[in-house]
This record gives C-alpha cells, sequence and structure tokens, in this order.
C-alpha cells in the first residue's frame, strides 16, 4: 500500500486535470463538493482496485455491509455513498479515499477476532476521516503540493528549497494528532449510536499495547504515525466515563 500512497499526489494530478474534481471541492455548493469528492475517491479507488485484490470471504464481506448499513443509519447527512471493502494484503490495516471509499485488510478483521464491536469503531474512524474533510485534504494538499513543486523548479522560483522540502513532508505525511483522535472518538459515538459497544475500540487499543511490548513488528509499524496508543485510551475512557460515548 505505501507505492500507492506515494504516488497518490501524481494521480490525483491526472484525475484533476480530465475532471477538475479539486477545483470544484474548494468551490461551490455543498451539493457539488460531495459530488465532487466522490469522484475524486471514485477515480482513486478505480487505481487502487486494479493494483490490490478484495478479499473473497463471505464472512468478512458480510461482517463489513451489516456495520456499513447499521453506522450509515445513523449519519445525519444520507447524500453520502459509502463502500467499505476488505482487501487481501499482508499489511494489517484500514484507510479512506475522498467520496466514501474505505477499506480494511484482512489482517486487521483477524486481528480483531472478527469482533462486531471492534470493527464498527475502525469503520467508524475511517468515516469520520471522510465526513470530517481530512481525507479530501490530504489529496488536495498532494495535489496543490505537486503543482507548487514544479513551479519551485523553474529558474528563478522563489523559496524553491523551501517549498520542495514541504512537499516532501507533505507527500509523506499522516493525519495529524488532532484528527486522529476526532476521529477516534467520532468513530465510537457512531458504533454506539448503532448499537455496537465503543469499548470496542479501548479493547484493540489495549492489545496493540500489548503487542508494542512483544515487539511484534507489523502492527507496531501501522500505528507507528498514530498519537501514542496511551493517549487515544484516555481520551476513549474519558469518553466513555462522561457518559457522552
Amino acid at each position: 500500500m505505501e507505492d500507492f500512497f506515494f504516488k497518490l499526489g501524481r494521480k490525483a494530478g491526472a484525475s484533476a486535470r480530465k475532471g477538475r474534481w479539486i477545483w470544484s471541492s474548494l468551490a461551490g455548493t455543498e451539493a457539488e463538493a460531495l459530488e465532487a469528492e466522490y469522484r475524486a475517491g471514485r477515480d482513486l479507488a478505480r487505481d487502487f482496485d486494479r493494483e490490490t485484490p478484495f478479499e473473497e470471504d463471505l464472512r468478512s464481506r458480510e461482517l463489513l455491509a451489516e456495520i456499513t448499513e447499521r453506522l450509515g443509519r445513523r449519519l445525519t447527512n444520507k447524500q453520502r455513498r459509502w463502500r467499505i471493502a476488505p482487501i487481501r494484503t499482508n499489511e494489517p490495516g484500514a484507510f479512506a479515499l475522498p467520496g466514501g471509499f474505505v477499506y480494511v485488510t484482512r489482517p486487521l478483521l483477524e486481528f480483531c477476532d472478527f469482533d462486531a464491536d471492534e470493527i464498527a469503531c475502525v469503520v467508524g474512524h475511517e468515516m469520520a476521516h471522510v465526513i470530517h474533510g481530512h481525507a479530501m485534504e490530504r489529496i488536495t494538499n498532494q495535489f496543490l503540493t505537486s503543482a507548487a513543486t514544479r513551479v519551485a523548479r523553474l529558474p528563478g522560483g522563489l523559496l524553491s528549497q523551501g517549498i520542495l522540502t514541504a512537499g516532501a513532508k507533505l507527500l509523506h505525511s499522516a493525519y495529524s494528532r488532532d484528527q486522529e483522535l476526532d476521529a477516534d472518538e467520532f468513530g465510537a459515538r457512531l458504533a454506539a449510536a448503532a448499537g455496537y459497544d465503543p469499548r470496542g475500540a479501548i479493547r484493540a487499543f489495549e492489545r496493540l499495547q500489548g503487542l508494542e511490548t512483544d515487539g511484534a513488528p507489523p502492527l507496531a509499524q501501522y500505528f507507528s504515525s498514530h498519537p501514542p496508543l496511551a493517549a487515544r485510551i484516555e481520551r476513549l475512557r474519558g469518553l466513555m466515563s462522561s457518559g457522552q460515548g
């Protein structure tokens, strides 16, 4: 998946030249922005779908379909279209593209032992990145950075080295700490509203802490760019104890 994200800026630029969905997302009505965002995600999802096989296991597909349907019913904005798909990779993880395209890997489903409460919190977390605009912002920043980098390479480009450095950081950046913590909270709230146990997120994070202690590398690498697990657990526990989760 690393190669896919590394090439995301280039893919975004190509799609923007064809459909101008980046610019439509920055101006216009809410309906136009949502449609532009959906087209962005659809274009990127097509690229990703060609590179990564979907998980054919019926249990995985049915579980995610049920969770998606239940979470979707609890969302205020019904205009979004969601596609939550299980994929076959060796890496545990989940990620969202703009427009409601979310991928969950088989190793992550197995890590959660197919527990619906835990997976609902994961899916809700990724939905938050879409709903709060984090996923679209990331893609837009990558495209704009790519354009700025090309300008900076021209003779006499102002602050060229600074722009190049900023561009490199953006292309490899994860969501911010605040974005991740907000997505944790939104995912837990949404899971609870849909009838799932939001403490599933805490259980999953606590197991991850155990893996960190044991030195197991794959999951530790996946979460290395996220806020510390202790901070995420503390935030969620505070949410539960206040009766808001």
